[in-house]
């Protein structure tokens, strides 16, 4: 309803102050202050009702995706949707029911972030050096005293004569390992790659029928696997990784497995080793006695280095020909 017709059909209460009978008719400051007051108490309820007609003025915007899910592009679009406006979708259109500006700047913000993701090349290598050493000597005797004999870190078999033995021994040894995966993925998507095999393991299963103890030797099969699971986001020149990285393989002895993980979150620029950690152990030990003596030493060291190669960005088309198929397709349909 127009504001002048609530004006017009303003109501007087019976308790307002009016001239005399004879005259009828209110006092102009008073029918100003009714009409103030009026304005005041529907001033609000007007401008919501003006609002609300206004957005259902404006126009449906559906919007096509070209790379990115809806999902994604939601979350990123919202903070730019005012009061009443509405931005939903389906598949991979986007629909928008909202002011003209604001689907200017949704528009704009679309052109840079409605892209495909970059496909990347990560590759992790682990490098690992040991190094043990050895060294001691062990003598031994058989002393003839008479009859008897007298035997010195020796079995004590009977011999003829006195005789002993030394023997000196040093060894050094040294290992070097290196182990590297690699694994195309997309930018903000995850991958996974890992290798490796099942390893015998003997154990004993333990049972205890009637309240009697009984044990039962079984073998079973545990994976010993290397790999790793990563996450990357770009940001210009520079990637984030969320990365976690294992490396588990056969021990040393029968049913035994060596293991190791990582789990970290990293940044370092494209093209470029970026070090995750790595793991650097030493032991000393020395036993000695009546003529025998030994010193062992040894040292492992171990680390751990992530890349990541973009395939498709600008100017690295040619560099990563190989892992680009489509370029192959346009050699052979030039």
């Amino acid at each position: 309803m127009p504001l002048a017709a609530l004006f017009f059909f303003l109501p007087v209460s019976p308790g307002s102050t009016r001239q005399p009978a004879e005259s009828g008719l209110i006092k102009p400051e008073r029918l100003y202050m009714k009409l103030f007051a009026l304005f005041i108490r529907t001033a609000p309820l007007l401008f919501l009702l003006s609002s609300q007609l206004v957005s259902a003025d404006w126009p449906i915007e559906v919007i096509q995706l070209k790379s990115r899910p809806l999902e994604e592009i939601l979350p990123v679009i919202r903070p730019l949707i005012g009061d009443g406006e509405t931005a939903t979708g389906m598949g991979s259109n986007l629909v928008l029911k909202a002011a003209p500006e604001h689907v200017r700047e949704i528009r704009k913000l679309l052109q840079e972030i409605d892209r495909p993701p970059r496909r990347l090349l990560i590759t992790v290598s682990k490098q690992g050096d040991s190094a043990r050493s050895s060294s001691g000597y062990s003598a031994s005797a058989d002393i003839k005293a008479g009859d008897g004999q007298i035997s010195i870190n020796s079995p004590g078999y009977p011999v003829d004569e006195t005789r002993a033995r030394l023997r000196i021994h040093d060894s050094s040894g040294q290992q070097a390992r290196t182990s590297g995966y690699s694994v195309q993925a997309l930018e903000g998507r995850p991958a996974f790659i890992a290798s490796g095999s099942r390893i015998p393991v003997p154990g004993v299963n333990r049972y205890y029928p009637n309240g009697y103890p009984y044990g039962r030797r079984v073998t079973e099969l545990h994976d010993a696997s290397s790999g790793f699971y990563v996450v990357p986001r770009l940001n210009g020149d520079f990637v984030t990784l969320d990365i976690q990285q294992r490396d588990d393989r056969p021990g040393m002895r029968r049913g035994y497995i060596d293991t190791q993980s990582a789990a970290t979150a990293v940044r370092g620029r494209l093209g470029e080793w970026i070090g995750l950690g790595g793991i650097n152990t030493s032991s000393n030990s020395s036993r000695s006695g009546l003529g025998h003596s030994m010193a062992t030493q040894g040292s492992v060291a171990e680390e751990i280095e992530v890349m990541v190669e973009c395939l498709d960005c600008e100017g690295n088309m040619e560099r990563y020909r190989e892992f680009l198929p489509e370029l192959h397709g346009h050699e052979k349909n030039p």
